[in-house]
């Protein structure tokens, strides 16, 4: 037996096949104004009235929570205080007494009004280097500490911006303290 592609078959079709095919799948062409389309099912199963009145049911309510917006406290313009620059972490030697590194830093304010600090100073230098924890042990010469999905690690210092302050794999991410980052 020798398969025959569809075109051909349809060709072996007479005119009475195909119509008694559309007339079996109770297919008609009716426009949508037609008298007789009422009550019909369209193409999605509803039935049609024409006559029916529209829908006027109200929607019901809005039940979303509608959380509050913020509200600004109403803090006096005040200039903001000059950074905090004991050191400088990309120097050799940074200016720092023996036994302390420089870090950048930020004090966040306590209150709505105040004003936020940021810099570098010095600080005892720990142990931590790329990747390690920094709660305990600090971080070394070289490295920041920074909040990660890993918790709080070392990273080490890169200026943001430049090419090649990172070792491969890695990239410069800005942290708080403007002109900072930290390689993650």
């Amino acid at each position: 037996m020798s398969l025959r592609p569809f075109s051909s078959l349809l060709g072996a079709l007479s005119i009475s096949s195909l119509s008694a095919l559309v007339s079996a799948c109770g297919g008609s062409i009716v426009p949508d104004d037609h008298p007789a389309d009422v009550g019909a099912e369209d193409d999605t199963g509803v039935i049609r009235h024409h006559d029916a009145t529209p829908d006027t049911t109200p929607p019901p309510p809005d039940t979303r929570v509608v959380h509050d917006t913020y509200v600004d406290p109403g803090c006096p313009d005040v200039p903001l205080p000059p950074p905090r620059r004991d050191c400088d972490p990309y120097a050799k030697p940074t200016g720092c007494p023996t036994g302390e590194a420089c870090f950048p830093f930020v004090d966040y304010p306590t209150t709505p009004c105040e004003p936020e600090q940021y810099g570098t100073m010095c600080i005892t230098a720990g142990t931590g280097k790329q990747g390690d924890p920094c709660e305990v042990a600090g971080c070394a010469e070289g490295f920041v500490c920074v909040v990660s999905g890993a918790g709080n690690v070392c990273g080490a210092n890169c200026k943001p911006g430049e090419l090649g302050t990172c070792p491969d794999g890695l990239v410069c991410d800005p942290i708080d303290v403007p002109g900072y980052g930290v390689c993650l």
